[in-house]
């Protein structure tokens, strides 16, 4: 699966910067824009990616163009996955992940702009609203302890969605109770009002294991979430990558202060290709990377120098093996080096990942 083609970029660069600014003035439309628009319209029929179809509805919605945002919904209504009162979409519907796992990236973000694309038609139903709520109770069980989700990008447009929903539902009215039992007699209420909308009220369910049941009770909306902590050993899975990390000069002179790392890597997993990939090369204590080096590396989408880490990432990996070459060199002098980590990972799927060590020839200088 990959889901940057020429079609989604060109839509991506409609859709962010007219976030705030819808793609046609009242007047009339930029040049650009009219003719990036005619650009997308066409593919329309041949839009058969789920991924592809959320962020045209969220193109055309920003252009107010109603026809082709219902029909591209229409489509998407016949992909959406319903249980339970909610509702998403998924690049990969026939995969079914347990209860405990997290969400695919791709997965959140695809949701996202279908939610975004039906509050954005310009006259938002209450059929409109009904079927939001149900999309909406399905990404903020997405939601992490923290707020966001599987990754920055998909966080950026959930909560920006999710934002859009919470505008268009507002309202100053209203108040509530939440009470929150357990079967062994922990009870706890809250009360919720229009001075205090914007507070997080939380507590501690100490009772574990254990059976708690949570009621609301009044005239307005209420976002209540419990979030469990708890420890899991590493899964053995099969690894999607096959890499190997190499060092030259292999043998330590006592005088060389550089060091050379040779990265290959190859994608093995369960598709032809992989999505977008990111390979994070530690450095070593003392060590930084040579810029001019790392500018060299070829085929490469882009790639961030800190002082601790060289982050490079790739479009996608096949199982064509690709050659990295970094050049390292020594800053400060560190005696008894440790070794550091070179990871491999998909972006949309964290869990797609490999890890391989490496260390200087005068790790015990």
């Amino acid at each position: 699966m990959v889901v940057c083609t020429r079609c989604s970029l060109c839509q991506h660069m409609l859709v962010h910067p007219s976030a705030c600014v819808p793609l046609c003035l009242p007047t009339s439309c930029s040049t650009v824009v009219r003719k990036a628009l005619g650009c997308i319209a066409p593919s329309l029929p041949k839009a058969a990616s789920t991924y592809t179809q959320a962020l045209l509805a969220y193109t055309f919605a920003l252009a107010k163009d109603q026809q082709r945002t219902q029909e591209l919904l229409d489509m998407l209504d016949q992909k959406a996955i319903r249980a339970g009162g909610q509702i998403h979409w998924s690049q990969s519907p026939s995969e079914t992940p347990s209860a405990w796992s997290p969400p695919l990236s791709v997965d959140v973000e695809l949701t996202a702009y279908v939610l975004l694309a039906l509050l954005s038609k310009p006259n938002v139903t209450r059929a409109d609203l009904t079927t939001a709520s149900g999309i909406v109770a399905w990404l903020t069980r997405q939601q992490n302890a923290y707020g966001g989700f599987a990754s920055t990008q998909d966080t950026v447009v959930a909560l920006q969605a999710l934002a859009k929903y919470a505008a268009l539902t507002y309202s100053t009215k209203g108040v509530a109770e939440v009470r929150v039992r357990s079967q062994k007699g922990f009870g706890r209420k809250f009360q919720v009002s229009y001075q205090n909308r914007l507070l997080v009220q939380e507590v501690a369910l100490t009772e574990i294991p254990g059976k708690f049941s949570v009621q609301a009770h009044g005239s307005c909306c209420v976002f209540t979430r419990s979030t469990l902590y708890y420890n899991t050993p590493p899964p053995k899975t099969e690894e999607a990558f096959v890499l190997d990390v190499q060092t030259t000069p292999r043998e330590c002179d006592g005088v060389r202060k550089q060091l050379d790392i040779h990265i290959s890597v190859s994608y093995i997993g369960d598709r032809g290709t992989s999505n977008m990939v990111l390979v994070e090369v530690e450095m070593l204590s003392g060590f930084i990377a040579m810029k001019r080096s790392v500018n060299k590396v070829l085929f490469v989408k882009k790639t961030e120098i800190k002082t601790d880490r060289v982050t490079i990432y790739l479009e996608e990996l096949d199982k064509t093996s690709l050659k990295l070459n970094i050049s390292v060199e020594q800053d400060i002098e560190v005696r008894n080096l440790k070794p550091a980590t070179v990871r491999v990972y998909d972006y949309y799927k964290p869990d797609d990942r490999t890890a391989r060590e490496y260390n200087s020839p005068c790790s015990s200088g």
